[in-house]
This record gives C-alpha cells, sequence and structure tokens, in this order.
C-alpha cells in the first residue's frame, strides 16, 4: 500500500503553522521592523506591543497549528476512504488547505489585535496614530 498519500493533505498547513509558531516564540524579533514578526500598526506602536504581540500570536499559531494538523489529517483519512475519484479528491485538499491557511491567518489577526488593545490600555500605551498618505 502507498502511505505518502497519507503524509500529503490539508494537515500540512497545521504543521507549518506550527513551525512558524515555535520559531517566532524561540527566535522573537528584539525590535520592531518591517521583514519579521506580527507586524501590524497596533504591534508596531510601541516596544511593549511588538513584544506582546509577537508573544501571543506565536503562542495562538502553535494552538491552531495543531488544531489544524489533527482535523486536516482526520479529513484527509477520511477522503482517502470515501472519495475514490483522484481529482475529487486533490479538490477537497486544496480547498481545505487554502480554508484552513486563511481562517487560521484571519483568526490570529484578529485575536491578537483584541488582545493587543486590551494590553495597550493597562500598558497606558498611546494607539497607533493612522497616518495620510
Amino acid at each position: 500500500m502507498n502511505y505518502s498519500i497519507y503524509l500529503i493533505g490539508p494537515h500540512l498547513i497545521g504543521a507549518l503553522f506550527i513551525v512558524i509558531g515555535l520559531l517566532q516564540r524561540y527566535l522573537p524579533p528584539k525590535n520592531i521592523n518591517r521583514w519579521y514578526g506580527y507586524r501590524t500598526l497596533t504591534a508596531r506602536s510601541s516596544q511593549q506591543a511588538w513584544d506582546e504581540g509577537n508573544r501571543y500570536s506565536a503562542l495562538y499559531m502553535i494552538k491552531a497549528g495543531a488544531f489544524v494538523l489533527i482535523v486536516g489529517f482526520a479529513i484527509n483519512v477520511l477522503t482517502i476512504t470515501y472519495v475514490t475519484d483522484f481529482q475529487t479528491r486533490q479538490m477537497i485538499g486544496y480547498i481545505i488547505l487554502f480554508g484552513g491557511a486563511m481562517g487560521v491567518g484571519i483568526a490570529m489577526v484578529m485575536a491578537t489585535e483584541k488582545h493587543l488593545k486590551k494590553t495597550i490600555k493597562n500598558l497606558k500605551v498611546k494607539p497607533p496614530v493612522k497616518r495620510r498618505r
């Protein structure tokens, strides 16, 4: 039996989020920058907000990645077991892969922004100012 079909599927996005979350947790960006870390206006408003945003988003990515890994693997096994057409199985995998990635990304940003807004109030840091272009 070919077991490689169980390795490639929608659960890989969960593994990717876990790896990125672990990298961000154990190798966090030291200073506010434009290239690495959780980079929103709220997170870049102060060093405290930057550190807290990166800490919180890394933990969220690890937890959400574990969830997507488990659910994605279960869906992968179910589609391999019950869907006989290869193209249909592949399409289901791609839709779940894309939806999982987008869903986790959007949920992470929303949760981290909500957390930062509460934290900024407690730290008495000025909220970010929207710049005119």
